[in-house]
């Protein structure tokens, strides 16, 4: 059974019984896919799905956070936030310059500021503190690359992971 909620409207059920709710936000002058699922229905508590329609209200906030936790990444050779970075920059050599909105001279800063928000998934049947509610995906080079940075929060909007998604 499909619910109903006052940002979403109607959020559909999946043939398997869970849910899924889809929508393009304007988050400054790039559109950001946004989805809304659960497995279960059932498990989805409606706290969740109203710290969903927060998170997407607050976007422009939620990827700031995103993107200071790729900063304090860089501290660490072995993070994925510099793995992501090393590896674009070896595969785009030269051509990384033209990608880059800032170009400040750090090359690791510029990479993060000028990363694009893709997409940003919500998982509402996930709303222990311990599991990951909303996953922020970046790219630096969408149209020449698979690879993504992607950045994971819990429900009380805590970071909780940076990985690579090849």
């Amino acid at each position: 059974m499909a619910i109903e909620h006052d940002f979403f409207g109607i959020i559909d059920e999946t043939a398997s019984g869970g849910l899924a709710w889809d929508d393009t936000v304007e988050m400054g002058d790039q559109a950001v896919e946004v989805e809304l699922l659960a497995d279960d229905e059932s498990a989805v508590p409606e706290f969740a799905v109203d710290a969903a329609a927060a998170l997407i209200q607050a976007l422009e906030g939620f990827d700031a956070r995103a993107r200071d936790a790729l900063v304090a990444e860089l501290s660490s050779r072995q993070s994925a936030t510099t793995s992501y970075i090393d590896e674009h920059v070896d595969k785009l050599g030269e051509s990384l310059l033209d990608l880059l909105v800032y170009n400040s001279g750090d090359i690791a800063i510029d990479v993060l500021r000028s990363l694009q928000l893709l997409s940003v998934v919500i998982q509402v049947d996930h709303s222990d503190e311990d599991e990951v509610f909303a996953t922020f995906d970046y790219s630096i080079a969408p149209d020449e690359s698979d690879a993504l940075l992607t950045v994971s929060f819990d429900v009380r909007g805590d970071v909780v992971s940076v990985e690579t998604q090849p």
